[in-house]
């Protein structure tokens, strides 16, 4: 089975890269590797518009591996092809700043109440004109980054719009949950201390 490797691609191209592999009318089976949900989707809507199944998608940490047959005819003429109809969201600028987090709950005080602020802050930086550059989780703040964290899935949504997680390695290992996490790299003091004493800008929560 032919396999096309399209991570790292702008998009339209995972979706040119795949149209330029099914006019070989020999190819009857297809896998197509992106590694971002916009391409995904549009890789599989274009797959179905122009005479293919699609089998399976099978995530792979970052990565999306799309399996796809050829069945028989297409919705879509090739002349009906249009690349605008692919987009990609374009990723928002990095601000440059970057957060430190030391907790997983912020503020002090009563902890259930720390553990909903702190799921608040993360999802309102969604919402900013600009996200942060980097966010470095330590000690317990790597908690945030686990399996079954409420702000797990927030973090992803940053994570894909070109925020950088890092991750404090030796914090997850002492927690035991370094097989848990989710979302982020896992990282080094060395890395982490680069990125907290170069910031000009750095907001510790």
């Amino acid at each position: 089975m032919k396999s096309i490797d399209a991570r790292g691609e702008i998009c339209p191209k995972p979706v040119i890269m795949t149209k330029n592999a099914i006019e070989d009318k020999t190819i009857n089976q297809l896998e197509i590797i992106v590694d971002n949900p916009a391409a995904k989707e549009n890789v599989v809507r274009f797959s179905q518009n122009f005479g293919f199944e699609v089998k399976d998608v099978v995530e792979k940490g970052k990565d999306f591996h799309i399996l796809i047959n050829r069945v028989g005819s297409a919705i879509k003429s090739e002349e009906e092809f249009d690349v605008n109809e692919y987009p990609c969201p374009i990723p928002q600028k990095p601000s440059g700043k970057n957060i430190f987090f030391k907790s997983d709950e912020l503020g002090v005080g009563d902890s259930d109440l720390g553990k909903l602020l702190m799921k608040g802050f993360i999802y309102t930086l969604l919402e900013l004109d600009t996200p942060p550059q980097k966010m470095v989780f330590m000690n317990s703040g790597v908690k945030l980054c686990i399996k079954g964290a409420i702000t797990v899935e927030n973090l992803k949504r940053l994570e894909s719009k070109g925020v950088e997680i890092l991750v404090c390695g030796t914090c997850l290992d002492f927690y035991k949950v370094i097989d848990d996490l989710e979302v982020g790299i896992i990282s080094n003091m060395y890395d982490i201390a680069t990125v907290l004493t170069e910031t000009v800008q750095l907001l510790t929560v």
